[in-house]
């Protein structure tokens, strides 16, 4: 399909046997709006369990960009 056009946050932890942080990195290529990818080094696969002040921190930030 298209790539997509809209802001777009990848979000993945160092630590996760699931989803491999180099895929979410890569899939930026399919994105053609704006694309920000954090990884959090800290973290496997329960982000918001594992971090959740740093993620709604950048949750925060990265939906503020969109205001500015």
């Amino acid at each position: 399909g298209p790539p997509v056009q809209v802001p777009t946050l990848g979000i993945c932890g160092a630590h996760d046997i699931a989803i491999l942080a180099d895929r979410i990195a890569a899939s930026g290529r399919h994105v053609s709006g704006p694309w920000r990818f954090e990884l959090f080094e800290e973290a496997g696969h329960w982000i918001p369990l594992e971090c959740p002040d740093r993620l709604n921190r950048v949750l925060i930030d990265f939906l503020g960009e969109s205001r500015r």
